[in-house]
């Protein structure tokens, strides 16, 4: 089975880590408005994985932010308002 979604982020759209310790894995959750993800780990899969997912997910991320920052630099200034809809 395959599937897709998508996660429109926005003002109100908040970053959570809850961390455990070591008494269990930790939970990221984006929260927005009607719609959150979560992202964590599943004891029946090897910690190893986790890790290397949680490492690509992490280059991708900043890759993400740097592709934003170019984006956004190369805006002329009347079109940085927001107003742009998925």
């Amino acid at each position: 089975m395959t599937a897709s979604m998508a996660f429109y982020a926005d003002g109100n759209t908040a970053v959570r880590l809850n961390r455990y310790g070591t008494t269990r894995t930790p939970i990221l959750t984006p929260d927005g408005e009607n719609h959150s993800l979560a992202v964590s780990a599943f004891d029946r899969v090897p910690i190893a994985e986790h890790l290397a997912f949680a490492r690509e997910l992490s280059t991708a991320c900043a890759d993400y932010v740097a592709a934003l920052e170019a984006y956004a630099a190369a805006l002329p200034d009347d079109e940085t308002d927001g107003n742009e809809g998925p």
